[in-house]
């Protein structure tokens, strides 16, 4: 399910929460924990209100540790040297470019995430330290409608900007209403610059009609409850009322203290144990619904991806891109209307997609098994976690027991820094408790008091997960109670280290709400003149942009985008390597051992700068053994002797140290060069034979097509004109020529005979072959 339907629900879940309720409880009577719960539910139990506030967020560089001006990525000199030893010693043999192309990949592949992430916080630091945001709106529960006006303001010496932004929810007509133009007037029709634009999710309102929102109340309140019910009573704590606290009405005040971390895994498992009940009682999503769902994304995709024209020179190179201009041109030549044929071809491929996405979700849910199995008995079978971070210091360690404290408990042994208090380590850490917690998960509402007992239950388990509380983020939460007992002013403090982006940041924010059950009224007048987004930016500099956005929403046809500049990826070019080494040893295990260095380097290169040329092919060989199919390579005698000397010296003899995404990524492109040997075979001779780029595609395409299809005597003829043309849609496409003239001679008993995918693929064979 896209994020677009997640937004949409909540947003409209929050919106229409209970607003029949009171509030029975006599405040005076509990203590500060159901004091400050009963005094956030209030904004639950109220049929309005009013609220506003403000938040800053303020960033923090370590300005020693910045990156590299250069934002071409360079793959360091001694892992580069590494590479093209092991690479000599397989007599993989490649030409300057390849080479320089795989550099390349490897440089970014690794980096990636890192230098994107650094460069993108170090440009957002400059920005947020001087922003100051504000926003004021109200809830409407009974119109179900809501209003939230965001103000931001950058002021510097030399500079003072800033923007309003309006919105408007209406769930009764389904439209989200936003002015936009807010922050580039300039760029819009002056008409236009005050009035709202809206988009229409009514198409999704059979997704909000179905849901339960009584019990859905239940569930928000309790989920509201859960950090206070769950806290120490030590930092649940009562607070002096301030003059300022005073004028806004403020009576008394509650601090919770906890952490971020703490926060994280609460909401984690109070979600797990009620997952089942959310989205089958509460949400009533079930299967068929779900399914639907994901199918129209992908079929959305499909269509999107069906409208890119070869307008870009290094199109060209992606067979994909010509495919699809090749499509509209064969449409455009017989007069058919590309979407409805495409809808039947896309088909097949919506089938496959979905097929896909449910054969990763069964890869994932075995690979979480597998970790939480190997969790159970890592104690008793191999290293402890102690034993782990020892190997900080080791001048000498085995790549299994390497990759045991990798998989085991997320300890990189190369990289000593304290990594306890990492984000993403964390959450890794919750997976283990998680699935604890989900033998819980019943179908049957767990609220706050029956999740607390559970809480209890497992604190050993919980503790073990959570950093030591030195390591943890602080989060800081006041709220001042009116003489009813309701909250009308919330304050917010917390602060998070990032230690893998060398930088920490703080938001502090507050919250005031007004006018219980007398919100202020939203402006209906404005929200009839509304236009659609399509329709306000028509003429201006912002129609691309928005149409593009409008489409991604749904809410207009697809457009057509221009192709992007197209380069071999890593697996392109290493299925590329497997083919050629296979084809010159014929050798599973050596094809496997010319792959694995480029996979390993991608996924863990400070594993490839540790060990030698020599011990990354004995570390490799184990890999081909290890993740082999029986039939393909099954080394016996002496070969399996040696292989199990070598298992015994590595550490490598049980699953929890090996990588298996890694070894099986490598054996799934080993395993392919295998099944192509006799395609290749062919094309070689196809090759040696025919010199001119049109015969040799069209020769190629017709064995192909002859071979997946099957073909009488009687139409070998129009396949051989049909091929004849298609060569000619790859001269012209790869001089960006590609027109309606390349396929002026097809005629329409030609059209059955064009099979895209094998266009597709012949057009790479052709591209690789240069």
């Amino acid at each position: 399910m896209r994020l677009k339907y997640l937004t949409l629900c909540l947003l409209g879940l929050s919106l229409s929460a209970c607003s029949q309720h009171v509030i029975k409880t006599n405040s005076s009577s509990v203590n500060l924990e159901q004091k400050a719960i009963n005094s956030i539910n209030a904004m639950y139990e109220y049929p309005s209100y009013d609220y506003r506030g403000k938040f800053n967020i303020h960033v923090n560089l370590d300005q020693n540790n910045t990156n590299s001006k250069d934002g071409k990525a360079q793959l360091d000199a001694a892992l580069k040297q590494k590479v093209d030893q092991y690479l000599r010693d397989q007599k993989v043999n490649l030409n300057a470019k390849q080479k320089q192309a795989l550099y390349v990949a490897l440089a970014q592949q690794p980096k990636t995430y890192s230098t994107k992430a650094e460069k993108f916080t170090s440009a957002m630091t400059n920005i947020l330290n001087d922003m100051q945001f504000e926003y004021d709106g109200s809830v409407h529960y009974r119109q179900k409608m809501g209003s939230f006006n965001l103000t931001a303001r950058y002021e510097k010496p030399t500079l003072l900007v800033q923007a309003k932004v309006p919105m408007v929810l209406d769930l009764k007509d389904y439209k989200f209403y936003i002015n936009y133009f807010a922050l580039m007037p300039y760029l819009v029709n002056k008409e236009n610059q005050n009035n709202l634009a809206y988009l229409d999710f009514s198409k999704y309102q059979g997704l909000f009609n179905q849901v339960d929102f009584k019990k859905f109340a239940e569930y928000v309140k309790a989920s509201s409850a859960v950090y206070y019910r769950l806290a120490d009573q030590n930092n649940i704590q009562a607070l002096s009322v301030s003059s300022a606290d005073k004028a806004a009405g403020v009576v008394e005040k509650i601090r919770l203290k906890t952490s971020i971390e703490e926060l994280v895994i609460q909401a984690n498992l109070y979600s797990k144990v009620n997952e089942k009940y959310l989205m089958q009682s509460v949400l009533n999503f079930n299967e068929k619904s779900l399914e639907k769902l994901v199918t129209d994304e992908v079929k959305a995709s499909e269509q999107s991806k069906s409208n890119h024209k070869l307008e870009h020179k290094d199109a060209a190179d992606d067979a994909s891109v010509v495919s699809q201009q090749l499509y509209h041109l064969v449409n455009q030549h017989f007069g058919v209307d590309d979407e409805e044929d495409y809808a039947e071809e896309s088909d097949e491929d919506i089938a496959d997609a979905t097929q896909e996405a449910t054969d990763a979700d069964e890869y994932a849910t075995e690979d979480e098994a597998v970790v939480a199995s190997a969790a159970d008995d890592a104690e008793q079978e191999g290293l402890s976690a102690a034993q782990c971070r020892e190997l900080y210091n080791a001048t000498q360690m085995t790549y299994g027991d390497v990759q045991y404290c990798e998989s085991i408990y997320g300890i990189d042994v190369f990289n000593s820094a304290d990594k306890t208090a990492s984000f993403i380590t964390t959450i890794a850490k919750l997976q283990s408790v998680e699935k604890i917690f989900a033998v819980y998960d019943q179908n049957q509402f767990i609220d706050d008091h029956a999740f607390k007992a559970l809480w209890i239950k497992h604190q050993a388990e919980i503790q073990k997960a959570l950093p030591p509380i030195d390591k943890r983020n602080p989060f800081v939460m006041d709220v001042g109670l009116d003489a009813q007992g309701r909250a009308v002013k919330l304050d917010y403090d917390l602060n998070y280290a990032l230690p893998e982006l060398k930088s920490s940041f703080n938001i502090k924010a507050d919250m005031y709400v007004s006018n219980y059950g007398k919100a202020t009224p939203i402006d209906q007048a404005q929200l009839k003149r509304a236009k659609t987004w399509a329709e306000t930016s028509k003429g201006s500099m912002l129609e691309k942009a928005v149409n593009s956005f409008s489409e991604k929403l749904g809410q207009t046809g697809i457009q057509e985008h221009s192709a992007e500049p197209y380069t071999l990826s890593l697996d392109d070019q290493l299925e590329t390597i497997a083919a050629q080494k296979y084809d010159a040893t014929h050798s599973y295990e050596q094809t496997y051992k010319a792959v694995f260095i480029a996979k390993l380097t991608e996924s863990t290169p400070q594993i490839v700068e540790r060990y030698s040329s020599k011990e990354l092919q004995e570390i490799a060989s184990v890999y081909a053994y290890w993740y082999s199919d029986e039939d393909v390579y099954n080394p016996e005698g002496k070969a399996l002797k040696a292989i199990e000397a070598l298992q015994s010296k590595h550490h490598l003899q049980n699953e929890d140290q090996f990588d298996d995404r890694l070894g099986r990524a490598v054996d799934r492109i080993v395993s392919d060069a295998i099944r192509g040997d006799k395609d290749r075979q062919e094309w070689k001779k196809l090759k040696a034979q025919y010199k001119q780029p049109q015969q040799l595609f069209a020769q190629q395409y017709q064995t192909q097509f002859e071979r997946e299809n099957g073909i009488s005597n009687d139409e070998k003829a129009l396949l051989a004109q049909t091929a004849n043309v298609l060569g000619q849609v790859y001269v012209d496409a790869r001089k960006n020529q590609l027109s309606e003239k390349s396929i002026k001679s097809l005629k329409i008993e030609h059209n059955e005979f064009i099979d895209y995918e094998i266009f597709k693929d012949v057009y790479m064979k052709l591209v690789n072959a240069k």
